[in-house]
């Protein structure tokens, strides 16, 4: 991790615990006798405390900005620092740094993705490499994840529960 990825990380595991009753467990690293990595044993109050940095830190970049307007930086200067590039997307630099700090969004790529947005994590119980495609148009469990181990306890339960719950069976 780079230095200020590593530091945001301690601080989020500091607030995690301190602020959500989040809990650090030690547990060893696959194929290593020695090595341990630290971890939340329930990741939910890591996801708060990640949200709280978010929060945070939005307020502290709508800051800076009105900051930096406030002594004459131009909105271009500002995209800038924002790491936006000119012209890149439909709108210039400036307008892009504006819509991103004061209406709360960011500008849309010139090339939309011809992919679905997903994301990846390693299941517990099985061990495999997940991709999560979230809450797509279909409510089946292998709709929306895909990778789990044919033994997989977690997914077999999350198939189990969609029988149920779309009376499959019936």
């Amino acid at each position: 991790m780079t230095g200020a990825r590593a530091q945001l990380h301690r601080l989020a595991e500091r607030i995690a615990v301190e602020q959500f009753g989040g809990e650090i467990v030690e547990e060893s690293i696959p194929g290593y006798q020695v090595l341990t990595r630290r971890r939340l044993a329930d990741p939910l109050p890591g996801v708060r405390a990640a949200q709280a940095l978010t929060s945070a830190a939005r307020g502290l970049l709508v800051e800076h900005a009105r900051e930096a307007r406030a002594v004459g930086r131009s909105w271009d200067e500002i995209g800038e620092a924002l790491g936006l590039s000119d012209g890149a997307a439909d709108e210039e630099r400036a307008e892009a740094a504006f819509a991103e700090i004061v209406e709360g969004r960011r500008a849309e790529s010139y090339w939309p993705s011809v992919r679905s947005p997903s994301t990846s994590w390693r299941c517990r119980p099985c061990g495999e490499l997940v991709i999560d495609y979230g809450l797509s148009g279909s409510s089946h469990p292998d709709d929306q994840e895909s990778g789990h181990a044919d033994t997989c306890t977690r997914h077999r339960a999350a198939l189990a529960q969609w029988r149920i719950d779309t009376r499959w069976d019936e």
